[in-house]
């Protein structure tokens, strides 16, 4: 055992620091399963002495308790809670008091997590020593020494908390002295919590503006507590109506309220009035907010709804778009075919039917409304012909010209672009149609072209974005007049244009395929092109 006891002296420090090490874990498991056990939260802290409590229950009693709602050290600094007997005044201050503490500790409390708790050198208590929730007395002199040495320890930085204030004694004797001890303590600048049934107390909020008035609510239709607590408004101690529930003679009961002053009957009859009102606006506030809960809930459906009338739109919306795609690359390749078939008359020297292929180039455009055919129309000498629907005409007033939709007695009925308009017979001029004159001009170059494209383009010393274009358009009059080979020459250099040239050349809709020329025609300095047929 000495040899033992001996190897293990070697180790002491560190187990020393292992224990301490386990000591504070083990009280982070604890404070965590006693947090999830009471289901508490984390409350906000605070030097100024405020305390916000929202749903607060007793840690000992859990969720078997009413939560309570209760604020201190904001707008005022000291509450006096008054109501009936077994309504639940000494539960509120023991649950403020203890959970002051435990946030002072570090523990997390049995409260909503908008709760906030103040961090106060010393928490001061007056409340029986045989005073527990299930109710009890204590004298009134051990009363007063308790609240005599709080009053010499409490100070601006200290929470007191006083239970059933001025009891014991005679009613008239004993609320003086509590108001005179408030009295201190604000003097004092303490926070203080009180509890009691003297009405003098009741009235002292309404001459300070630094007290508050609180009460523990009594369901005057049922005569039963609530156990809620309400801030602003006196309490009653509710006597007659406890003791008529509990069975007493109501003759009796009746004796006793008329031994009460008329004024205090007037007062308790506007507090009783009030508290009806209170209670009726609650149960209002309470229906209302299940309502604002099945709107905020529709208003969710809504929104889903909304998201998914979105979704489907943008899906008919793609599906238009690929089938507009798919109208239009058809419309391309009916015009490819139209194109092809000139090639070939090209190639056997046959003039082409030019009309027909405007007609298909028209439709076509019809399809592509960014597509357009820039040319202008030669005036043909006015002598008064005759004007016939379906005539191009200029209105001369407006310099605008369009198609003839109709003649009627004089006037005469234009299409320009998508205006319609009616103007005098006299006031337009017959005109050449684009068509016709394109027509026209193609018949009379088309030869010409033909004869004239070379079978070559040199680029060599041009920029790419200038090379493309002028290949751009060479390849379409070689398309156009039948040549299926041509040589573009683009030089080696440091091989950046022809990477330009390969690049465009690649998908192009003329192009078949294409190669670097062989040594003979020019090498990686050329490329070789084949135009479809």
């Amino acid at each position: 055992l000495r040899r033992l006891s001996a190897r293990i002296a070697e180790f002491a420090d560190d187990l020393e620091r292992d224990l301490e090490c386990l000591e504070i874990l083990d009280f982070w498991v604890a404070k965590a399963r006693l947090a999830l056990k009471m289901e508490a939260f984390r409350p906000r802290l605070n030097s100024q002495g405020k305390i916000k409590l929202c749903r607060a229950r007793h840690p000992l009693l859990s969720l078997r308790a009413v939560p309570i709602d209760i604020e201190i050290g904001d707008k005022f600094d000291i509450l006096v809670i008054t109501g009936p007997n077994t309504g639940g005044k000494t539960v509120a201050l023991k649950t403020v008091g203890l959970l002051t503490v435990m946030a002072m500790s570090g523990l997390f409390i049995p409260a909503s997590y908008e709760s906030e708790v103040a961090v106060f050198s010393e928490v001061l208590v007056d409340i029986g020593d045989e005073q527990s929730i299930e109710q009890s007395l204590s004298t009134f002199s051990s009363h007063m020494k308790n609240i005599n040495d709080i009053l010499a320890r409490a100070n601006e930085s200290t929470l007191v908390i006083l239970d059933e204030l001025g009891a014991g004694t005679d009613p008239m004797e004993g609320g003086a002295l509590a108001r005179a001890i408030l009295e201190r303590f604000l003097d004092l600048k303490s926070r203080v919590i009180v509890s009691t049934h003297h009405s003098e107390l009741k009235t002292i909020a309404y001459q300070y503006e630094r007290v508050q008035n609180g009460c523990v609510e009594f369901d005057p239709v049922s005569l039963r507590p609530t156990y809620r607590l309400t801030i602003g408004m006196p309490g009653q101690s509710n006597a007659f109506e406890i003791a008529g529930a509990l069975g007493f003679d109501h003759t009796l009961v009746s004796r006793a309220r008329a031994f009460v002053p008329q004024q205090e009957k007037e007062i308790s009859m506007l507090l009783t009035d009030l508290k009806e009102q209170l209670f009726k606006a609650r149960t209002e506030r309470e229906a209302a907010q299940v309502l604002q809960k099945q709107l905020l809930d529709e208003r969710t459906v809504l929104r889903e709804r909304s998201r998914t009338i979105d979704d489907e739109r943008e899906e008919f919306l793609n599906k238009l778009k690929v089938e507009s795609t798919r109208y239009l690359e058809a419309r391309r390749r009916e015009f490819d075919e139209i194109m092809s078939e000139l090639k070939k008359k090209a190639r056997e020297a046959e003039a082409p039917k030019w009309h027909e292929i405007e007609a298909m180039k028209k439709s076509y455009q019809q399809a592509l409304p960014d597509l357009r055919v820039n040319s202008e129309s030669k005036r043909i000498p006015y002598h008064g012909k005759q004007v016939t629907a379906g005539d191009y005409v200029e209105i001369r007033s407006i310099s605008q010209r369009g198609y003839v939709l109709e003649v009627n007695q004089g006037e005469v009925v234009v299409q320009v672009g998508i205006i319609r308009l009616t103007v005098p017979d006299n006031d337009v001029i017959v005109r050449s149609s684009p068509e016709e004159e394109f027509v026209r001009q193609r018949n009379r170059s088309y030869l010409e072209t033909r004869k004239n494209i070379p079978t070559e383009i040199n680029l060599r010393g041009m920029l790419a974005e200038q090379a493309l274009d002028e290949t751009e358009g060479y390849i379409e009059q070689a398309f156009l007049a039948g040549i299926e080979k041509i040589r573009i020459i683009h030089g080696k250099g440091t091989g950046a244009l022809r990477r330009a040239v390969h690049g465009y050349l690649l998908g192009h809709p003329y192009i078949n395929n294409f190669r670097d020329g062989e040594a003979n025609e020019g090498g990686n300095g050329v490329t070789i092109a084949f135009l479809k047929k």
